[in-house]
């Protein structure tokens, strides 16, 4: 079984490159804030450079 934290990163990571690194839109569409999805960015040690394909 894999941790919840391991499905949070991997549904950020899937709606960073889906939606370009428009991050008030990858935000949205996961019902958070920016803040927060910033701050989950950096706990979960996500590049959104790397995330979006960039």
């Amino acid at each position: 079984m894999r941790a919840l934290q391991d499905l949070e990163a991997d549904a950020i990571r899937f709606a960073v490159a889906r939606y370009r690194g428009r991050m008030s839109e990858v935000a949205r569409r996961l019902g958070i804030g920016r803040s927060t999805l910033y701050r989950r960015l950096a706990e979960l040690d996500i590049s959104v450079d790397e995330a979006a394909g960039i």
